[in-house]
């Protein structure tokens, strides 16, 4: 099947008959599917691809935007970064400064921003809801100190301006640059100046502000122990974002191909045949996250242009461009599907992960399982190794006893796979749900272990099913 140039009315009828995919589809997980198809491009040279198609309302499935090791500026290949978070599959992200391995744009991540930089380029978000919105996201971010009213801040986690305020997170990775800094401390239920932040990292679930030039003598008049608020006013319509990233260029927009690739910056060798990766979202609301192969004998890649025609034919009645060239990389169970243009991998700043997984939080940072938890009788149960190791308790098991021993300081509780009872400093505790062994993992009830070593446990329904866990040293709040 050829994509041809044709005037726009033939082009539409074109999609109409012939979006099918070339290849069989294959069922990934309940609402994922994949299928691969062969098209020729304009200049009649063969195109091969693959197609994820993602029912985002589907009961605990999450398309996340994941950084490299989950740290700013850090890249990490794209297999990797699936299999330690358990996703099904997993696409490229956004473009990324190539020496610094930044986004391009702006980064926002379980709702909270994590990269705020000033770049006229399409954004793609993810609602709670399960939506997709796309378009141009100029967050304005504030800080806002009680009796002092709101400063400024020109973005989070960017390399230190020559003069202003920004903020960093811990998402930033390392101590938070700057002529004058504070914490963003959280306690109690909010967010309070902590002076001086001196070096340190950034705290869990707060920030560091910091002051370059004339901005670092406001830092130091901020008055220690006063409550303060991070502010981020989003345009109209990107309220209930989830995760989101920027991309760029939109490739259709209402059922119609967009060429907008010369204003949104990109030009020269950029709008040549090349790899290429793209979202976009079916009249059904459905996910397609599709990847392109090229610069090869076997499939020589799209146009940005040719690449807003296939996502017609595919079925997109919007759609974004992700990063591409050598980035272009989609991995679905454990294998990569495509052929990467560089012959391998190569380190991304982000990715893309279809993750289907009910969350879980241990001190405000999202916590990946390898065994997704299960619901026995209305209690969860858990992979016990990792839950424990982030709470810094010490686990032991006993093969020959099927029993689990943790420890953590003066506490220690002892649980058997299929008992209803367990130790805690050797008194008798009764378990609604006994421990058990699922795919090789030994999977407990997480209220009853992590209140029994000192640790609080909430329950989140809304806006998505989520579990929060909360050591008795991990502080609370988010302040927002």
């Amino acid at each position: 099947m050829k994509l041809s140039k044709w005037p726009l009315l033939l082009c539409l009828l074109f999609v109409i008959v012939c979006a099918v995919p070339a290849g069989a589809a294959e069922q990934v997980a309940p609402g994922i599917r994949q299928w691969s198809f062969e098209r020729t491009n304009w200049d009649g040279k063969p195109v091969k691809g693959y197609v994820l198609e993602v029912n985002p309302l589907q009961k605990n499935t999450e398309i996340r935007v994941v950084p490299g090791h989950e740290v700013l500026g850090s890249k990490e290949t794209l297999s990797s970064m699936a299999e330690r978070t358990g996703a099904v599959a997993a696409v490229n992200g956004g473009f990324f400064d190539t020496v610094s391995g930044l986004p391009v744009g702006n980064l926002f991540i379980d709702g909270q921003a994590e990269y705020i930089s000033d770049i006229l380029r399409t954004s793609l978000a993810f609602a709670y809801d399960g939506s997709v919105k796309m378009g141009y996201l100029n967050p304005k971010l504030f800080v806002e100190v009680a009796g002092q009213g709101r400063l400024a801040v020109q973005g989070i986690n960017l390399r230190a301006p020559g003069d202003g305020l920004v903020l960093y997170s811990r998402a930033y990775g390392q101590a938070a640059p700057g002529d004058a800094r504070v914490f963003l401390a959280p306690a109690g239920g909010g967010l309070f100046l902590v002076q001086p932040a001196g070096g340190s990292l950034p705290p869990a679930g707060g920030y560091v502000l910091s002051g370059c030039g004339a901005a670092a003598s406001q830092v130091m008049s901020l008055p220690a122990g006063a409550k303060v608020k991070v502010v981020t006013e989003l345009p109209a319509g990107w309220g209930n974002l989830r995760h989101a990233l920027s991309a760029g260029p939109l490739l259709v927009e209402d059922g119609l191909p967009v060429e907008q690739a010369l204003q949104e910056g990109l030009w020269g060798q950029l709008l040549k045949p090349a790899p290429r990766t793209a979202l976009g979202v079916t009249a059904q609301g459905k996910v397609l996250l599709v990847v392109v192969d090229g610069r090869q004998e076997s499939s020589a890649g799209l146009t940005l242009e040719e690449l807003s025609y296939l996502m017609l034919d595919l079925g997109a009645r919007r759609a974004v461009a992700l990063d591409g060239g050598g980035s272009s990389e989609i991995w679905v169970k454990g294998k990569i599907l495509n052929s990467p243009s560089d012959k391998k991998e190569r380190p991304l700043a982000n990715g893309l992960l279809v993750i289907r997984q009910m969350p879980v939080y241990v001190d405000r940072q999202r916590l990946y399982l390898d065994v997704a938890p299960v619901i026995e009788q209305g209690r969860t149960l858990v992979p016990m190794r990792k839950i424990f190791e982030r709470l810094g308790v010490a686990v032991a098991w006993d093969e020959a006893g099927k029993t689990v021993t943790a420890v953590k300081g003066d506490c220690t509780v002892k649980l058997t796979v299929g008992q209803t009872a367990a130790l805690v400093n050797n008194k008798k505790v009764k378990l609604d749900v006994p421990a058990k062994v699922i795919n090789g993992r030994t999977m407990v009830p997480m209220r009853f272990v992590s209140e029994a070593l000192g640790a609080r446990v909430n329950y989140q329904a809304a806006p998505v099913q989520a579990v929060y866990i909360e050591s008795p040293e991990g502080g609370g709040g988010d302040g927002q």
